[in-house]
Parts: structure tokens; C-alpha cells; sequence
């Protein structure tokens, strides 16, 4: 997903140490010790995830890593190749699954995706096996990019998902009938006025990396940019919401 890297900053270091030092003065006799450790990157991801098995995202879709083999009560469901990489989307965050249930519910047969902001490319994914005709996903993360045309090609549909490299300015010269990006508050707060150019008019635009506490403040963002809420549903903390987009005289 879109994301801005981060650099090690030795400040975050010495918030414990101090946190530490000020308990021993008050409490000498804890015992209490701090020590550090440099740690190999590895795939996080993976590491945790290869343990999680098939996900049941909705009643009609399953996320399913290749390592697992279908079980008997999958017969007839959507099923979505995708492993485990460096990047986001494998159906166990609540925000994946939300998208994907309004995916089911909104997609157009034969209309044309943007799934910004990909991760493993799964919505991407799910929305051509759903009906969509072709579906273009984009991120700027290179570990996303890698992942998403991997699990592209599992799932045999290369000629119909395009997985590109793209920032929010250089997105092709043409109109979606649906969006959605599953990323996160302030990336939508700057994404969105962008996202809805490239929106047909009556498409419909999903959203969600967001908090059921960011609500309010985004629907009135989400107004002004003539979007009205056709559904919001949520899980937990998390929550999705479904837009459309209608003429500038309708909306004011």
C-alpha cells in the first residue's frame, strides 16, 4: 500500500531508557535491565500469516495461500490465490474483508477497476473474478508491486489485471467505474479529490483503512467533493464505506 518509508530515528531509543531510569531511582531494588538487539529483516508477513491458513472473507469469497489445500466446503465460492509477501492484504485485517464485501455487493459486470494503493493486489483480484472486465492496480511500493503480479499470475489473470508502479499524478487519462483503496486516513484525506476525477460519473468509490472514529470528519470532506454514501459497514474498530458519484447539480 502507499506508504512513506521510515527512517530509524535514536530518539525512539531513548524514550524507554529514560522511562527505565526514572523506575530505578524510585524503585532501586526491581532489578530491572534494558538491553537492545539488532534484528535480521525477514518477512514479517509471512512469518506471521503462513500459521493463519484459508480466510473466509465473506459468504462468497476465500483468501487462500498456496501452501493450503482447498477443503470440502469451499465448493462453489470465489476462491483468491494470494501469499504472503512484504505487503498488505491477505484477508486477516478486518479492513480487507470489509472492501471485499462491498466489492461483492457494488461491483459492475463488465465495468473497468482502480485498486489504488494494491498491496497484494486481492481486491484487484477478486473484483475480475466477481465480474469486472479488467482491473488496473497501483501502488508505489516495490515490495507490492513484486507480490501483486505474483499473485496475478496464480490466479491465471494476467491478461485482465495490469499491476503498475504509480503515484497518484501519473495515473492513466481515463475514467473508472469503480475505485476502491484500502490505505489509511491522511492518504485518503489527500488521495480523494484526485480518485474522484478519475471516477465516471455514477461510478462508485470504496474506502477503507479508516477508523470508525474518523468518520465524521471525513464525510464532510467526502460531500464536498460530491460523493453521497450509499453503505458503511464496519468490524471491530475498522470501517468501510461505499460511495458514488453523482453530477455537481445534484449534490448542492
Amino acid at each position: 500500500m502507499f506508504h512513506e518509508a521510515l527512517a530509524w530515528n535514536p530518539s525512539l531509543e531513548r524514550a524507554p531508557q529514560a522511562t527505565l531510569a526514572r523506575f530505578h531511582s524510585e524503585f532501586p531494588e526491581s532489578g530491572i535491565r534494558y538491553t537492545k538487539q539488532k534484528v535480521v529483516d525477514r518477512n514479517w508477513n509471512a512469518a506471521r500469516e503462513k500459521q493463519a491458513g484459508i480466510v473466509e472473507a465473506t459468504d462468497r469469497i476465500i483468501i487462500k495461500p498456496s501452501w493450503k489445500k482447498l477443503r470440502k466446503r469451499d465448493k462453489g465460492k470465489i476462491v483468491l490465490h494470494v501469499d504472503p509477501k512484504m505487503s498488505f492484504g491477505t484477508g486477516h485485517h478486518e479492513s480487507t474483508r470489509l472492501c471485499l464485501f462491498l466489492l461483492q455487493e457494488y461491483i459492475q459486470r463488465g465495468g473497468h477497476l482502480l485498486d489504488f494503493g494494491c498491496g497484494t493486489g486481492v481486491l484487484a483480484i477478486a473484483a475480475v473474478k466477481l465480474g469486472a472486465r479488467s482491473a488496473l492496480a497501483v501502488d508505489n511500493d516495490p515490495w507490492a508491486i513484486i507480490n501483486a503480479r505474483e499473485n496475478v499470475r496464480k490466479n491465471r489473470l494476467a491478461n485482465r489485471v495490469r499491476v503498475a508502479a504509480r503515484e497518484l499524478y501519473h495515473l492513466p487519462d481515463r475514467r473508472f467505474d469503480m475505485i476502491v483503496s484500502n490505505i489509511d486516513l491522511p492518504a485518503i484525506t489527500n488521495t480523494v479529490p484526485l480518485l474522484v476525477k478519475k471516477l465516471r460519473p455514477e461510478g462508485t468509490l470504496i474506502l477503507s483503512g479508516l477508523l470508525t472514529s474518523h468518520l465524521s470528519g471525513l464525510m464532510d470532506l467526502l460531500f464536498h467533493q460530491s460523493l453521497v454514501p450509499l453503505e458503511i459497514i464496519d468490524e471491530d474498530e475498522w470501517v468501510a464505506v461505499a460511495l458514488t458519484k453523482v453530477h455537481a447539480s445534484d449534490g448542492h
